[in-house]
């Protein structure tokens, strides 16, 4: 099991790394191997070029396959073949694979979790070597893996090695009581109320504004059930955007009957979820629904480990972190999906970043004002500007509240000789009273420009969420949804 400070580190890294890398997230999958067909393929652990000698890696049906002692022992882990089944043993992590089998099982601390591969290890007839997919072997001992198309070479970056040694440097006290405050409201039943309003301009249309209202529950954060009401008035949006077409605003009877619907009435929407299971239900309602020929009572199901998956990300990984709070985990599969698509820089800048991170986020960062603990932290290369400022209220040496602050910008060429500038300010917080408010405003001049308010409250419950449609509910599945949209 993973120490408090390793996981409190861990929690604030991700916060951090998600905001500076958040623009390299990339959804990538085993498919990265598509043309051309590579004669040969290199292979890089943490910067350094690995040597094969009597089996080398190979690509066989659009994946990268590695021979199967050769990469696990270079990440520091005991390999061992008994017939059909192959194991793999690291930092008390235990990973059994069947040949010609895409059913794996990863067991530490005597709990063991299946998991499901895209493609089987095999053995190659004619070295008799057994090969492993390079994906799923880097971060099923929680490695970062990318590929650089230019240099035909698989990148392997080892992001539990590169925690523990910032661990090792420094302290995060703070951090760890900041997780402990955080920890209550993963347990137990938790009633909120929220409220919310903003607005958005489109091509200098506008402003679309709305203003809505949110009351729901949740249990062990995994199981919740919420009701919203969302009302929004379109008219000035409308109007500019007929301005701009250079055309008059004729809306029909019924138009302006749906219009007048959403911004008096508003739509209705219920959502109930077990994230464990990884099932998400969504209803909605409203005379404005109505009228766009959506059924009434139909609940649309969301199957979350296929829209986590279709992102990159291990949903089965997030929510087993998420329940031991083990936010080293949280961080792993964020850095997972990080874009290392070029060897000669991958490792330095993974490396760079969670060094950089764990010194601003260690202990004699945080300056004291009164009550509160801040640190900050910033970041500028590349046309990016990010910085971040992150405070702890105190009080009997515990945490209370905290407030999470952050400002961004980017600018590219628009290929016209000038430039496109996105820039997003944020800021979230909960005060001793457990009253929340956040704030968000992103623009793309002269593109879009965003603005979000929201305030709630959150307050222990006593009576568990419903996860489910109620019985005999009509219920359809959101691609069958998308399908009959698109015309499928």
């Amino acid at each position: 099991m993973k120490s408090m400070s390793s996981r409190a580190l861990a929690l604030a890294l991700s916060l951090t790394v998600l905001s500076a890398c958040g623009s390299a997230l990339a959804a990538e999958d085993d498919t990265m191997l598509i043309s051309p067909a590579p004669s040969g393929i290199a292979v890089q652990l943490n910067g350094e070029a690995l040597t094969f000698t009597d089996a080398v890696p190979v690509a066989q049906d659009g994946r990268t396959f590695l021979p199967f002692r050769a990469v696990f022992e270079a990440m520091g882990a005991e390999v061992g073949n008994e017939g059909n089944t192959i194991t793999a043993v690291r930092d008390g992590k235990t990973l059994t694979m069947t040949i010609g089998s895409t059913e794996a099982t990863l067991t530490e601390g005597g709990a063991s979790t299946a998991i499901t591969m895209d493609v089987a290890p095999y053995v190659d007839s004619t070295t008799w070597r057994t090969y492993v997919p390079v994906r799923f072997a880097a971060q099923a001992f929680g490695c970062a893996v990318g590929w650089d198309q230019d240099n035909q070479t698989a990148v392997i970056v080892d992001t539990e090695k590169l925690l523990d040694a910032a661990l090792a440097e420094h302290q995060f006290t703070y951090m760890e009581k900041y997780l402990a405050y955080n920890q209550q409201f993963q347990e137990g039943i938790w009633d909120i109320s929220a409220q919310f309003d903003g607005s958005a301009t489109m091509f200098g249309a506008g402003p679309l504004s709305f203003q809505g209202s949110m009351d729901g529950t949740t249990a062990d954060s995994l199981q919740m059930a919420a009701a919203m009401n969302l009302k929004m008035d379109l008219t000035a949006f409308l109007d500019a955007m007929s301005q701009v077409a250079g055309q008059a605003s004729e809306l029909t009877a019924e138009d302006q009957a749906l219009l007048d619907a959403l911004k008096s009435e508003g739509m209705d929407m219920e959502i109930r979820a077990d994230m464990e299971k990884g099932v998400m239900y969504l209803t909605m309602g409203g005379s404005a629904l109505e009228t766009l020929g959506l059924p009434a009572d139909t609940w649309y199901s969301f199957d979350m480990a296929s829209m986590y998956g279709q992102m990159g990300l291990d949903y089965t990984a997030l929510i087993d972190a998420s329940k031991t709070m083990d936010a080293s985990a949280l961080l792993q599969t964020a850095l997972q999906s990080a874009d290392l698509s070029d060897k000669d820089t991958a490792y330095a800048t993974v490396s760079a970043l969670v060094n950089g991170a764990a010194k601003v986020l260690a202990d004699d960062s945080f300056v004291k004002s009164g009550d509160n603990y801040t640190t900050t932290y910033a970041l500028e290369e590349d046309g990016t500007k990010v910085t971040l400022s992150f405070t702890l209220t105190m009080q009997s040496d515990k945490v209370v509240g905290y407030e999470l602050s952050m400002d961004s910008s980017t600018s590219v060429d628009d290929g016209e000789g000038g430039q496109i500038t996105t820039t997003t300010a944020m800021k979230a917080g909960m005060d001793a009273e457990n009253h929340m408010t956040a704030t968000v405003s992103m623009g793309m001049d002269p593109l879009m420009d965003l603005s979000l308010n929201i305030t709630g409250d959150y307050a222990a419950g006593d009576q568990a969420p419903e996860t489910e449609p109620p019985a005999g509910a009509t219920v359809v599945p959101y691609e069958q949804l998308i399908a009959g949209a698109l015309g499928g």
